[in-house]
């Protein structure tokens, strides 16, 4: 039963109430939504502090290679010690083995220290002490050339001026990083405990407190909004750091699988090969044995190519020993001799002055881009084009195909590429010729700016 209308209305009151219904209905998606919100940022927020703890426990690990350190110079200091005082009636050159014995776990635990180092470790200060301890070794070995040579009077002045010095030094230096490491640590963990268990209260408070008065009133819905679309911003910006260290970890793991692949497989495939090789040779008058020996000689053959060809292309070894340039050179070469298509590659300006951390992101743009040109383009030629001039660096990867597609969807390579040219503080455009083919654009203003950033990126 229907209620009359007021005068004037002109309407139902039924009608009348069912804004209010939509309104609080919208109102209850709001808070709904503000809710998951606040519960999804507080889960990404402890995962945030997961991923510190990550970190610290990295920094520990480090001490524990610097003690490693630490107690091998130790070690050394009592031999140098035993020695130079001739507690021991042994000859110079006898003493030795010993050292080369510490010498060989030193330089293991100095290497994977320099995995470990702490990213606010000035690149100085690592390179100080691998050049100390390189010293250091090169001393013992001349005191032992000496020794061997007859000379123990010039050996034994050398142990005890320059090699125990230089022992000190070394070992000063580790425990300074030492003293470091422990500071940094404790003062990281206490602030970043407080930081992140602050923001995470603040943030149930805030939640709940929008909760109160979007409930109570209306007229708040539009400035919670934009603290809400603000605070989906920051989580954006957090979520790309993520994806930064994502691409980090991709890489290291591309590089150890490479290693595994290299020079335990093809290893192992170099052997048998050399001993069907070995067995063919020793083999009776049997054409059929010869023939069958051939034929597994040629499988293995196929197959140690094709483990060089996958740790070629999980990390480029040809990067990390003779730089940029020679990978890229590599890179076109192998490109052009498996898909048939013609491609040129200029290099100008002095593109060995590119960080190890941007070359690696340069030269996986390049891969993709002429992968791209391989499937998609259809053309017979291809250009890659690397200049780097005022501190900039330009790359252009061109082709002579069919262009883009009408609707220009993405994937993830394309995806990869941008993150990595973000990475480095550049742009990464697609820019479409008028008689077709499409080049893709990489403009990075300024090379250093940018590896002193990724540098100091969270690991």
């Amino acid at each position: 039963m229907h209620q009359p209308s007021p005068p004037g209305s002109g309407s139902p009151v039924g009608a009348r109430r069912a804004p209010t219904r939509l309104l609080a209905a919208g109102l209850a998606l709001t808070i709904a939504t503000i809710a998951a919100v606040g519960a999804y940022t507080f889960r990404e927020i402890r995962d945030l502090r997961d991923r510190q703890t990550g970190i610290s426990d990295r920094n520990r690990k480090d001490s524990l290679q610097l003690l490693r350190i630490q107690n091998d110079l130790s070690s050394s200091a009592v031999l140098m010690r035993d020695m130079a005082d001739r507690a021991e009636p042994y000859p110079m050159p006898a003493w030795q083995p010993a050292f080369d014995r510490l010498r060989t776990d030193l330089s293991a635990a100095v290497a994977l220290e320099r995995t470990l180092a702490p990213g606010d470790r000035e690149p100085a200060q690592q390179t100080r002490l691998e050049s100390a301890n390189d010293a250091y070794w090169r001393s013992l070995d001349d005191v032992f050339a000496r020794a061997g040579a007859g000379d123990d009077e010039a050996a034994m002045q050398l142990l005890r001026g320059t090699a125990i010095r230089q022992q000190r030094e070394l070992d000063a230096m580790v425990s300074q990083f030492l003293v470091a490491n422990t500071q940094a640590q404790e003062e990281a963990a206490r602030a970043n405990r407080g930081i992140y268990d602050r923001v995470a209260r603040d943030l149930i408070a805030l939640v709940g407190i929008l909760i109160v008065i979007l409930t109570v009133v209306g007229t708040w819905i539009a400035i919670q909004n934009r603290r809400a679309f603000e605070e989906v911003r920051d989580i954006s910006d957090q979520l790309r750091t993520l994806s930064w260290h994502t691409l980090r970890l991709q890489e290291d793991l591309q590089r150890s699988v490479s290693r595994e692949l290299h020079d335990d497989f093809g290893q192992i495939v170099t052997a048998i090969g050399t001993l069907l090789g070995r067995a063919r040779r020793h083999a009776p008058a049997d054409a059929a044995l010869v023939a069958e020996l051939d034929a597994v000689l040629g499988i293995a053959q196929q197959t140690l190519d094709r483990i060089r060809t996958q740790s070629q292309w999980l990390h480029p070894s040809v990067l990390d020993d003779f730089g940029l340039e020679k990978a890229l050179e590599r890179s076109v070469e192998q490109f052009e001799r498996q898909t048939g298509i013609r491609t040129t590659l200029v290099v100008e300006g002095p593109v060995g002055s590119i960080a190890p951390q941007l070359s690696i992101h340069v030269y996986r743009i390049t891969q993709e881009a002429l992968n791209n040109v391989a499937r998609h383009s259809g053309s017979l030629e291809a250009d890659v084009r690397l200049i780097c001039a005022d501190g900039g660096l330009a790359l252009d990867i061109a082709d002579h195909g069919t262009g883009l597609p009408p609707t220009r969807s993405m994937g993830l390579g394309f995806v990869s590429m941008r993150e990595r040219a973000e990475l480095m503080g550049g742009r990464l455009h697609l820019r479409q010729a008028p008689a077709g083919g499409v080049t893709v654009e990489l403009r990075v203003p300024d090379v250093v700016g940018a590896a002193a950033a990724t540098a100091g990126a969270p690991a």
